[in-house]
């Protein structure tokens, strides 16, 4: 009984069952059509016509088999037509097994024939990730060298040897789609009884060709497939991204990943396919690899194949540059490479040029005709010149001592390639300049720097500033530039009013930039602000004082004089903790009070505010600014306008506002002259003014504290709370500002830079983060952190403890966002989670590239089984797994596992070779040129790339610094003798070191200096000084560090008025200056008995010495008393005069 069926299903039905001609392949349509005797396709009547345009493809197509002749304007069967009719297949099917059979390949192609019918459906890859994953490594024992019809064909000829009964069991551990194999063997039956009906043809059932042993019967197949697929060829095009061309199309198709090729790694120069397949993207299918000879014995001709092969891209390699020069060469998301590859293909016209990166070698590859070839490596090894040229030409700004003087700036040194000191500036002449631009996203950095230096040699330092400030003429801060010398820096201010790609270029000398590292910074503004009372006091005051003090000032404050006034001090009636003072003079102010009141008692006053009254009529504004700019007018320097100095605005009063308001904003680099303009005007009445109205001034420091925008989102809530505590400090100011790249910043003003840091120190603590500092956490351990197991760590970790954890791609250091219990709780799980993914980390194995048989992986799974279970059963504690896509072994363990696992590979892979004598895959192990023995924790120098290990690098700069000498440090590889790069130094380094480093070099410096330059004398000072010639008059030298002054001539203390000769006479002996001054003088003469000068002025000749002789100044002769000195002169001399 069929079963019932609803009215909307019968209405769904077709009305009439569909033609057999549209179930039938057109090629076999159009060859039955011929057959009947129609000489022109399109002029039949179909009952449902197909496109004149796929009639015309399927005549072609035939045309290309053979099937059809052309002959007087018309179609006609030819021999192999009417055997194609007979057999009642798809033409191209029919052509493998006609041309099998003419080759004496009969099995062959029936199979072969079979399989590419069901090509889609023979292997079964469903399931999970892991399923498909062993799906895969099934399919590679089956993968043939010669392309997926091959590899087709073993798996069927292997199915076939299984016995009927155990065929599922096989199809089953072998990933392959039983139903299919058993639908392939039905159609090799239907084509045997057919072509031993028709053509009495009998099907041995024995095998000519074996996918194990390479024979002719391999060439002769691929000539079958060729021959059945002649539309279908592509050529590699030598580039694997654009992979092969399409011959008749000219479009660029990848072979699809499950191809059998992929296998062996290895890219055929031509394969045929059977169809295109088009997806997310076009990819070839049932790609068959063919020879060159094949295709030339093709007759007739299927294309130019001279001219096919003329566009074949070519493959160069670049070596030997540093990671740090490639990284710096592909630019920031590779976007210097991008910009360099769109320029080289608009040049060259030629959009297929590639220029790819090994990071993993630290290799460059170019891809280009031969044509372009020469070109492409000019302007690419000419942009890694260019690079090359910054690293080795790179200083670093240092200086020689940090603090100092006020207002001096301290002298700065450049250190370059080999620590060496490039130049000592002690002149306080800039060497660095500040540049601007109108529009910073209109001009690319490197073009930039090109006009620069192109403008101005000697450029050895560029920074190029985070985000963008704003100058006062609307230009955004670019970036900062060191030269190596002062005039060349003086020079480039020339470049300003240029104009660069549509940007003014505006360049300023560089204000105190100097500093322990590449951390750039400004001058600040300097902003003060003034107050004056725009209401009249009206005679008291209320002081506030802390709890149960009151009483204790009223006590200590009795008939106090303030003002010129004796004053009565009570205790408030409203408030138990103030005191209010009456009798006040109404000029007197806030500040007067306080200061008389901290005079005289010990206790502390939190606050004073006097009582006032109405308002008073104040000047207008503009007079008020005009005034306090008169003030201080006179105290800014001279060059140029006032307003380039300073800016002084004054705020409209609120209704209840007791005091006027101005804000006064001086240049940053004039902190000294903004000093003396403030003390000038404080406690000044401005003109138009009352008596009453003095200014107060309170000078404004500003910071700012800054945080990426990712980090904003984990301490928002605790920032908000932080802020809301900070503002609460009276003359505190905290805004949060977002900045135009999205991060954010909180900016600090207060009124002491005492409050500034202790305002600061919870917010850096907060949006600083924690740097994670572990000595454990080697690079080789932080690298980990690229992978993504190192990422799902760090996610992880921040959703199980709610902070954030930045990686710092370039300086390679984690920071740690977040409240400060979790921060450090955080730290630690990260530590041990690192290192135990460090000792656990999966560790690969290639299968594929330098001297490794391409057919490796399929043997390593023949050998070790698909799953590698004999791998698995030699190292019992490690989890292998084979990716077939990548071509690696994975696998996690511990110690030495690695290594022993690494030589069963390699000793397998040499077993392979044909003589049993080819090197082991992979470099030979580096020889350190230090230690002499094999590289541990290699480092690569970027100005040689020759390697050596870490340690051996980090102990030949220790050396260098402990004896200071062997500078500038040189590479100690043989025969090399390359500076080694500040970029190496500042890697192998940490920041303390570097600066012993810098000390150690400058040391060396100023020994090898002939003279030329010295230290400071004071013990332990850094300060250096230029040495005066010998025919120069010293002059005095201040050190900025000590405060010493130092005679520039003869290194001692600065000697005025006094030859340096003559000084160190005096040095020598200290009693020559007294002998000097004594000859000729007959008013002074030595004591006779202890030697001391002693000068006569006037009175007698009795002369009492400190010693306690007295002398007579005639005769010298000494006595006890001055009695006998006086009997002497009178009975000796006559005289007492």
């Amino acid at each position: 009984m069929l079963p019932a069926l609803l009215e909307s299903d019968y209405q769904s039905m077709d009305f009439h069952q569909e033609p057999e001609i549209r179930k039938v392949h057109l090629g076999i349509a159009v060859l039955r059509i011929l057959a009947l005797g129609i000489k022109n396709v399109l002029e039949f009547d179909f009952i449902d016509a197909p496109s004149a345009k796929a009639v015309d493809m399927a005549i072609r197509n035939l045309l290309q088999l053979g099937a059809v002749g052309h002959r007087d304007d018309a179609f006609e069967l030819t021999s192999d037509g009417h055997y194609l009719v007979k057999l009642g297949i798809e033409p191209r099917l029919g052509k493998i097994i006609l041309e099998s059979c003419r080759c004496g390949l009969r099995k062959e192609g029936v199979a072969l024939a079979a399989v590419m019918a069901n090509a889609s459906n023979i292997f079964c890859r469903v399931g999970t990730n892991d399923d498909k994953q062993k799906s895969d490594c099934h399919k590679v024992r089956f993968c043939h060298r010669d392309g997926d019809l091959f590899t087709l064909l073993t798996v069927y000829r292997e199915w076939e040897s299984v016995s009927p009964d155990d065929r599922n069991k096989w199809c089953w551990n072998n990933s392959i789609n039983a139903k299919t194999m058993r639908r392939c063997k039905e159609t090799v039956q239907e084509l045997e009884n057919s072509l031993k009906n028709e053509f009495s043809i009998i099907i041995p059932t024995y095998w000519l060709w074996s996918p194990y042993v390479v024979s002719a019967h391999d060439k002769n197949m691929k000539r079958i497939i060729l021959s059945s697929l002649a539309d279908n060829v592509a050529m590699y095009s030598g580039y694997d991204r654009l992979g092969y061309e399409v011959v008749l199309s000219g479009e660029y198709v990848q072979l699809h990943p499950s191809c059998s090729l992929q296998v062996y790694g290895q890219k055929p120069n031509w394969v045929v396919f059977a169809e295109l397949l088009s997806v997310s993207s076009q990819y070839l299918v049932c790609v068959t690899a063919v020879d060159f000879d094949c295709l030339s014995a093709f007759s007739p001709p299927l294309f130019d194949l001279s001219k096919m092969q003329s566009k074949k891209l070519q493959l160069r390699v670049i070596r030997g540059f540093g990671s740090i020069i490639l990284r710096r060469f592909c630019g920031k998301s590779n976007n210097s490479l991008l910009s360099l590859l769109s320029r080289i293909q608009t040049k060259l016209k030629d959009e297929r040029i590639g220029i790819e990166m090994n990071v993993d070698s630290n290799e460059i590859l170019l891809y280009a005709s031969v044509q372009d070839m020469e070109k492409v490596n000019g302007l690419v090894v000419d942009a890694l010149e260019y690079e090359v040229k910054w690293l080795r030409n790179e200083c670093l700004e240092k200086c020689l001592y940090h603090g100092g003087r006020a207002g001096a700036s301290p002298p700065v040194a450049l250190l370059g390639a080999g620590a060496e000191i490039k130049h000592l500036e002690l002149e306080s002449r800039n060497l660095s300049v500040d540049v601007f631009l109108s529009n910073t996203n209109g001009a690319d950095d490197k073009e930039v720097l090109a006009f620069i230096e192109k403008s101005v040699p000697g450029v050895c330092g560029f920074h190029r500033f985070a985000g963008s400030g704003q100058d006062s003429d609307d230009l955004e801060k670019w970036g900062r530039v060191t030269f190596l010398t002062p005039e060349a820096a003086g020079k480039a201010l020339e470049l300003n009013g240029f104009e660069l790609s549509g940007s003014l270029l505006k360049l300023s000398p560089a204000r105190s930039s100097v500093g322990s590292g590449n951390k750039l910074s400004s001058f600040a503004a300097v902003k003060a602000k003034v107050t004056w009372p725009r209401r009249y006091s009206k005679g008291y005051a209320v002081i506030r004082c802390e709890r149960n003090d009151a009483e204790h000032v009223v006590a200590d404050c009795f008939n106090l004089l303030i003002g010129g006034r004796i004053v009565h001090c009570e205790l408030s009636q409203k408030d138990i903790n103030c005191v209010i003072i009456r009798g006040l003079d109404r000029d007197t102010s806030e500040l007067e009070i306080l200061e008389v009141l901290q005079m005289h008692t010990t206790k502390r006053i939190l606050d004073v505010f006097l009582i006032r009254g109405d308002a008073v009529n104040n000047p207008p504004l503009g007079a008020c600014e005009e005034a306090i700019l008169k003030e201080i007018a006179p105290f800014m320097p001279n060059q140029g306008p006032l307003s380039n100095c300073c800016h002084v605005q004054v705020f409209y009063p609120e209704p209840k506002d007791t005091f006027m308001k101005a804000w006064i904003t001086f240049d940053g680099s004039l902190h000294l002259e903004a000093a003396k303009a403030l003390q000038h005007i404080q406690g000044k009445v401005l003109a138009g003014c009352l008596s009453w109205q003095k200014m107060q001034c309170q000078r404004i420091f500003h910071s700012s504290v800054s945080c990426p925008a990712p980090v904003f989102a984990f301490i928002e809530r605790q920032l908000n709370s932080l802020l809301k505590r900070l503002t609460r400090r009276p003359g505190v100011h905290c805004s949060l500002e977002r900045n135009e790249n999205g991060s954010y910043r909180v900016k600090i003003s207060a009124n002491a830079t005492k409050t500034v840091a202790e305002l600061r120190r919870p917010l850096e603590q907060l949006m600083k983060g924690k740097t994670v500092d572990h000595g454990c956490l080697t690079q080789a351990v932080l690298q980990l952190l690229f992978s993504r197991d190192g990422r799902l760590l760090m996610k992880s970790l921040q959703q199980e403890m709610g902070t954030y954890i930045l990686f710092d791609r370039q300086n390679l250091n984690v920071r740690i966002f977040g409240p400060e219990n979790k921060v450090v709780l955080t730290e630690q799980k990260f530590v041990q989670s690192l290192l135990a993914l460090h000792d656990n980390r999966q560790i690969d194995i290639p299968l594929r590239g330098g001297v490794m048989p391409h057919d490796l992986m399929k043997k390593v799974v023949e050998k070790f089984g698909s799953d590698l279970h004999v791998l698995k059963e030699k190292f019992p504690e490690a989890a292998f797994m084979l990716n077939t896509r990548r071509h690696v072994i994975s696998f996690s363990g511990k110690g030495d596992l690695r290594q022993r696992v690494e030589d069963v590979i390699h000793d397998f892979a040499r077993s392979l070779s044909v003589s049993g004598t080819a090197e082991q895959p992979g470099e030979a192990a580096a020889t350190c040129p230090v230690c002499l023995c094999e590289v541990e924790d290699c480092y690569q120098l970027e100005a040689c790339a020759h390697k050596f290990c870490r340690s051996c690098l980090v102990e030949q700069l220790e050396s260098a610094m402990r004896g200071h000498d062997g500078f500038p440090v040189h590479c100690a590889h043989e025969g090399c003798g390359v500076r080694i790069w500040l970029t190496d130094l500042k890697s192998l380094l940490p920041c303390e070191r570097l600066e012993d480093l810098f000390r150690a070099s400058l040391g060396a410096f100023v020994a090898s200096s002939g003279g030329t330059y010295r230290f400071c004398p004071s013990p332990d000072c850094p300060s250096v000084y230029r040495v005066s010639g010998t025919e120069m008059v010293g002059g005095p030298f201040v050190c900025g560090a000590c405060y010493a002054e130092t005679c520039t001539r003869c290194h001692l203390e600065y000697h005025p008025c006094v030859s340096c000769e003559r000084y160190k006479e005096f040095k020598e002996d200290p009693d020559l200056s007294l002998k000097d001054w004594c000859k000729g003088k007959e008013n002074i003469k030595s004591c006779p008995v202890c030697g001391y000068i002693i000068e006569k002025v006037d009175g007698c000749n009795h002369i009492e010495c400190r010693c306690g002789k007295h002398i007579c100044w005639v005769c010298s002769e000494s006595f006890s008393s001055s009695d006998e000195c006086y009997g002497h002169l009178r009975l000796v001399h006559l005289t007492i005069i």
